[in-house]
């Protein structure tokens, strides 16, 4: 019995030797702990905070164990070196729940060849039959069936392909799905005026809702009326339609599938088994841990997949080819014909990605916007002011102003500055060895730029915490400040820069310019900065009166 317990003994002192020379292989930071890494003192609620305050004591680079290792980069200077100088390194992807779980595939009904072999219906033997080879026989199907104006869709439940879209991919499938979807965006007026007049057809409905039900004395919440607006965008890019605000059922649902997507990728005490299905994939099959760190998050995030899947076959099922394709969806259907890359699931997949980050983050920062203007009233009426300069009686401003409105763009800035609503951006993947601030980064650890800590307390930004749109000006008040403009890294830094800044930057600037414009937007409650924690920092719920001029 002696002998048994000092070779447990012996095996545990093993373990605790072999798992601290594991932890001497990182950049140093905190003290972690076996099994546990450094979940024993960090907490959800602040942990963007805490990274932040951990960064001051490592010179901005250490590694957290949560449990697995992870890099983190909270200076300018240690993003600029991984992100940009050394950004062919970093430009991999983690791959892992929750994450991955934004190309998670499940198609609905059955699979149909149409017309071409009668109405025949494949059910779930041959789904079952064609699931090991899924990947080669839907592209031979698809690709040859759409040449002769028809398509196959296939039935496959829970097949995960995190190799798909934009925002997980990395390698050869990231190049070319991103480099296909900009030329898209291109194409449909990312930049000219096509998408300028598809922003002005969303706030006419915007405005149509402000009209109906807000009488400018009744506290209003904002909410739904900027998600439903920026949301408008988006599905018109993508699919081709708007939602109108007297039937919000569907938009609402979806969003809320979103929304609690995006809140519910927390960590540690919220959210503490995803991270162990992080560390140890295997997990997700046990009980509580896969039930709360796998298979919850999968389900809400079904839910979105079959939104898409529907919209997307909805328009597949109308498009001809013979026809100029006047949305994402049309286009990048074209474009599967010609190219063999091109697949229904890389379609899904990068649907996914430009609603999750298109959508969310920026109605999120039209909310925090208007209650940084409210507590800030004279910084509303110097834009206001600027903008009634260049615009006069007239009650829209276009991006032909955008030179003229040089406060205006630096308000833009500050406003998300100080938002600084991405606590958390994709976990990157270091594909080599390579040497950031005098310090190794193995190849295949995780590291994570945290944008946040730069925006908060970069040197640039004299007193950080005032809010201060000059700061983004020289002295004479129209030049930008590019050592300011530079630090302003909101959407990233590097290769794995978000790839809808372009158009975020023109939502902003168009939908909030013509809110202040045509309304005074007033405080009825205290204003309450403190974010709700998630992927994004929302603000908290608001009501506020938005008084027509």
């Amino acid at each position: 019995m002696g002998n048994g317990e000092e070779l447990i003994g012996l095996a545990i002192l093993a373990y605790f030797v072999l798992f601290y020379r594991y932890v001497r292989k990182y950049p140093k930071g905190p003290l972690p702990l076996p099994l546990i890494g450094n979940l024993y003192h960090l907490k959800a609620e602040t942990l963007h905070e805490q990274l932040h305050e951990i960064g001051k004591q490592y010179d901005g680079c250490f590694t957290v164990f949560l449990p697995r290792p992870v890099v983190i980069f909270t200076t300018f200077e240690t993003i600029k070196e991984s992100m940009v100088t050394n950004g062919d390194n970093f430009a991999g992807k983690a791959q892992v729940p929750p994450e991955s779980l934004l190309h998670k595939v499940r198609m609905n009904g059955s699979a149909s060849l149409a017309p071409c072999l009668g109405a025949t219906s494949v059910g779930s033997l041959l789904i079952d039959y064609l699931e090991a080879a899924l990947l080669s026989v839907k592209n031979i199907c698809v690709q040859r069936m759409f040449s002769h104006g028809y398509l196959i869709w296939f039935a496959v439940v829970d097949v995960q392909h995190p190799q798909t879209g934009i925002s997980v991919s990395d390698g050869d499938v990231w190049k070319e799905q991103r480099k296909v979807a900009i030329r898209i965006l291109g194409q449909l007026g990312l930049g000219k005026n096509l998408m300028e007049e598809k922003i002005n057809r969303s706030m006419d409905e915007m405005f149509r809702q402000l009209k109906d039900n807000n009488d400018g004395v009744t506290p209003f919440d904002v909410s739904l009326t900027l998600q439903l607006c920026i949301g408008n965008i988006m599905n018109e890019t993508l699919f081709g339609y708007h939602f109108e605000y007297t039937n919000t059922e569907r938009f609402e649902y979806f969003n809320g599938c979103v929304s609690k997507h995006l809140k519910s990728i927390k960590v540690l005490q919220d959210n503490f088994y995803v991270l162990l299905v992080q560390a140890w994939p295997w997990t997700k099959n046990l009980p509580f841990i896969g039930e709360w760190g796998f298979k919850e998050l999968h389900q809400n995030a079904a839910t979105y997949h079959d939104f898409i899947e529907e919209e997307v076959k909805a328009v597949a099922d109308k498009y001809h080819k013979d026809h100029e394709p006047t949305n994402f969806v049309e286009a990048y259907l074209v474009e599967m014909e010609k190219n063999p890359a091109l697949d229904l699931i890389n379609l899904h997949a990068i649907a996914v990605d430009f609603w999750l980050a298109g959508m969310e983050t920026t109605s999120t920062a039209l909310r925090w916007s208007l209650l940084q203007l409210m507590k800030h009233p004279a910084e509303q009426e110097r834009i206001r002011a600027e903008l009634i300069s260049v615009v006069g009686n007239s009650s829209r401003i276009d991006m032909s102003h955008r030179t003229n409105l040089p406060y205006f763009v630096a308000s833009i800035n500050e406003l998300l500055r100080v938002a600084n609503m991405v606590s958390f951006v994709f976990v990157h993947r270091c594909t080599e060895d390579t040497v950031i601030d005098g310090k190794l980064i193995p190849a295949d650890t995780f590291v994570y730029p945290q944008l946040y800590s730069v925006l908060k307390d970069d040197p640039i930004f004299e007193n950080p915490t005032e809010y201060r749109p000059s700061r983004f000006l020289e002295d004479d008040g129209r030049t930008a400040n590019k050592k300011a403009a530079e630090r302003m890294i909101a959407f990233g830094m590097g290769r794995r820069q978000c790839a809808g800044e372009a158009l975020a930057r023109m939502e902003l600037f168009l939908v909030l310019g013509t809110l202040l414009l045509n309304y005074r937007f007033i405080p009825t409650e205290p204003i309450d900065l403190n974010p709700v924690f998630g992927t994004v920092l929302v603000p908290r719920p608001f009501k506020c009166r938005v008084e027509p001029l």
